[in-house]
């Protein structure tokens, strides 16, 4: 298939939840450019087409909506935007006047929507143009003539005094560094015509749908019946006492955490936001001495809008499945016309309440989001770290997510800010079987956890799926059931409440393996007002592809500080006794064994591996079982004393760059040719109640079970430990807890050396 744009000419689409289980009904919904397409329930098996690997596998599985259905092209309708709903008293017939504080970022990129109640050239509208500041009323239109500076807040008031036939434009600058304001007086004779459309924030109505939105911050947009006086707009700007007559006044620095726009005149005239608005942002009285919008919410009174936010695709939905007694397992709807493929995958759970094997397999449901769409990772910024040419491994789906500004939590918007929303209510065309990541040439998330649960299936492994989202809302109840937890090849994000649940199941003797890299690291939450959107911030240090604004480090969903879990004290090798170290994508490494090998408790492990034997030289991520992103042990970061670092992987390229919270001194040594910090640590230990921890450290390790036809020996130590661990013997903590030991070398400072 060649490339295909994004909605018009795709066939493609979505579910509305990413698990189900049996009893419980999911939709589908599709956009098709053909007349008729076809649709099979398939169980995905093995998403990789790789020759060097398995191969594609998938089974129907007969269901209610095998066979063909009708197409209908469904439009993405990206951007943020407030839909007050319409109301006589906002349709002005004579004097009016508008004042909004603003905070823009792509000033000259077209005209976009302020405060506006438009429709089809009629009615009223305060608008951002290259030119500056404007105020249409129906066909005529009044522009500063002054165009606005990005990331600059601005006082714009817009009076219609219709005794006078007079229009007042008043843009007035926060920082006089910034200019000295224009205010402009012109005839107007024109009276808005009355509309029965929405008013909008940040956008223009348009037919049926909003267009015209606006990038940047808006901040207490209000609305009167009167023309203001020269000394009420000198009120506004110095924030002093108005009289209490406004048709409206939307208060930001409320309902925070939802998607409330609450009117604060008296009026009712409350709204709700589109698209996930970026809230608790900082406003133009943020003074810096706050960083948490909870303990000062009037200096968070803005909204961040961007032409590109889409929470809900809103599609009309065209299947629905009631699953049936279906094993837990990776299904999906494929869809088919002609030539075009798409496949919608979803997880079937146990029945809400069992388990159905003494093994669970956690699907990292979060960071799946997380990575959706992805597409930074090939962007210009990011290439250099790309070997070969990263261009030439697109797919037409790569094209799309960038043409349709699909964004994931990597990528940015269109004025430049980092993305901090992602959603399952949009296509989301990396989670998909067949689909390989530019950057390493390989599965990556979704695609690579098949790579597992194939290998699960061939050696006999009897598992059940669960979620990031089952585990957030049902905590260590889901867990206890289970024997034995199996991570994905990235698990990275994760709420607090569910890294209280597996601490709780770790406590209570559960067992863990952790088959992956750079997990357990982002401080993600999954928002309370939108079940299908999780929030991050990335922080302020660390590697990390945006850097949040000062005072934007806490959610707005729940409030609590946003960043790597590093710095709220729980760093992933406290948990699971490695954390992420490094990351590259030009190869990954083969594991020797260390000392720490031979000890009688990690016996079990190596078992059929020989001794001088590399583990996992080949495979079908990057060529070895040690790569892509890499985690190490380190007893200042609280790796158990008593844990065993049985094999590790080194002589990384210089590719590898130690992550930025161990260097804090950047030189030539931060590199794998030459830092200790760049190493992958395959880690075991016990817990006190008769549980355990094993850990590769590699995201790679799952792309090595099929080598040879699986008959290799990273697939022989996973068996190893996979059987121990799921049997009902419990472990024994080590008799006495040694010192530390050289085999977790510690750097002479910080910067590596």
């Amino acid at each position: 298939m060649g490339i295909q744009p994004l909605a018009d000419d795709a066939l493609l689409g979505y579910s509305d939840r990413l698990s189900v289980a049996p009893g419980e009904p999911i939709r589908f919904f599709v956009s098709s450019p053909a007349p008729e397409y076809d649709v099979s329930l398939v169980r995905l098996v093995h998403g990789d087409p790789n020759p060097s690997g398995p191969g594609f596998k998938e089974e129907l599985v007969p269901s209610a909506i095998d066979g063909r259905h009708a197409g209908r092209v469904q439009p993405l309708r990206p951007g943020s935007h407030v839909l007050v709903p319409h109301a006589p008293e906002l349709c002005p017939d004579g004097s009016f006047s508008i004042a909004v504080w603003l905070c823009p970022t792509t000033p000259r990129l077209g005209v976009q929507g302020l405060v506006t109640k438009l429709d089809a050239g009629r009615g009223w509208g305060a608008l951002l143009d290259p030119a500056g500041a404007a105020l249409r009323i129906d066909a005529w239109e009044g522009v500063t003539g002054v165009p606005l500076v990005p990331w600059e807040w601005y006082l714009l008031v817009c009076t219609m005094d219709a005794a006078s036939g007079t229009v007042r434009l008043v843009q007035r600058p926060a920082r006089r560094l910034v200019g000295s304001g224009v205010e402009l007086e012109q005839r107007c004779q024109a009276v808005p015509t009355a509309t029965s459309t929405p008013l909008v924030l940040a956008g223009c109505w348009n037919g049926d749908h909003v267009t015209g939105h606006y990038n940047g911050r808006l901040e207490t947009p209000r609305l009167w019946d009167r023309a203001l006086s020269a000394a009420e707009v000198d009120a506004l700007f110095t924030d002093g006492p108005l009289p209490a007559d406004a048709v409206a006044e939307w208060d930001f620095s409320l309902d925070i955490p939802t998607d409330r726009v609450t009117d604060v005149s008296g009026h009712e005239q409350h709204g709700r936001t589109v698209n996930m608005a970026m809230r608790g942002v900082t406003g133009r009285r943020w003074t810096g001495a706050e960083q948490d919008w909870r303990r000062a919410p009037s200096e968070y009174g803005a909204i961040h809008f961007h032409d590109d936010d889409l929470s809900d695709a809103g599609w009309t939905p065209d299947l629905e499945l009631h699953v049936a007694e279906l094993p837990s397992g990776v299904y999906a709807a494929r869809i088919r016309a002609g030539e075009a493929e798409d496949h919608l995958p979803f997880f079937v759970c146990p029945p809400s309440g069992t388990a159905t094997a003494e093994i669970a397999f956690l699907a990292p449901t979060l960071s799946y989001l997380a990575y959706a769409n992805e597409h930074f990772s090939w962007s210009p910024t990011f290439a250099m770290w790309a070997p070969g040419n990263v261009l030439e491994r697109l797919s037409w789906r790569d094209h799309a997510m960038q043409r349709g500004h699909l964004l994931s939590l990597y990528d940015f918007h269109t004025d430049g800010s980092g993305t901090c929303y992602s959603s399952y209510l949009r296509p989301l065309l990396s989670l998909r079987p067949r689909y390989s990541m530019p950057l390493i040439s390989a599965p990556h998330q979704f695609n690579a956890d098949l790579h597992l649960l194939d290998w699960m299936e061939t050696q006999g492994f009897e598992r059940d799926i669960i979620t990031d989202h089952g585990l957030h809302a049902q905590g260590v109840d889901l867990l206890s059931r289970y024997r034995v937890v199996v991570t994905g090849s990235h698990p990275e994000y994760w709420t607090a409440a569910m890294l209280d649940a597996l601490q709780a199941y770790l406590d209570g003797g559960g067992r863990v393996m952790y088959l992956g890299g750079n997990g357990f690291w982002w401080v993600t939450s999954i928002h309370p007002d939108s079940p299908h959107v999780i929030e991050i911030r990335r922080g302020l240090a660390g590697s990390r592809p945006w850097t949040s604004r000062p005072g934007e480090v806490h959610h707005a969903g729940t409030g609590e500080f946003g960043g790597q879990w590093r710095y709220r004290g729980r760093p992933p090798q406290r948990l699971v006794g490695v954390g992420f170290t490094a990351q590259g994508s030009d190869s990954s490494r083969p594991y020797l064994r260390l000392p720490e090998s031979y000890d009688p408790r990690a016996a079990f492990i190596f078992e059929g591996v020989g001794e001088a034997d590399l583990i996992g030289d080949s495979g079908i991520v990057m060529g070895a079982a040690g790569g892509a992103e890499i985690d190490r042990a380190d007893r200042k970061l609280g790796t158990p004393a008593h844990a065993l670092v049985v094999a590790r992987a080194t002589g990384y390229t210089d590719m590898y760059q130690a992550q930025q919270d161990d260097t804090l001194m950047h030189d030539a040594k931060t590199g794998g040719s030459v830092s200790p910090l760049v190493r992958a640590d395959m880690v075991f230990f016990e817990t006190p109640a008769g549980g355990a921890v094993f850990a590769p450290g590699s995201i790679s390790w799952c792309g090595s079970l099929s080598s040879n036809g699986y008959a290799n020996n990273v697939s022989q130590i996973t068996g190893n430990v996979l059987r121990r661990f799921a049997s009902a013997e419990p472990f024994a903590m080590p008799e006495t807890v040694p010192d530390d030991t050289p085999a977790i070398p510690e750097p002479a400072d910080a910067s590596g050396r």
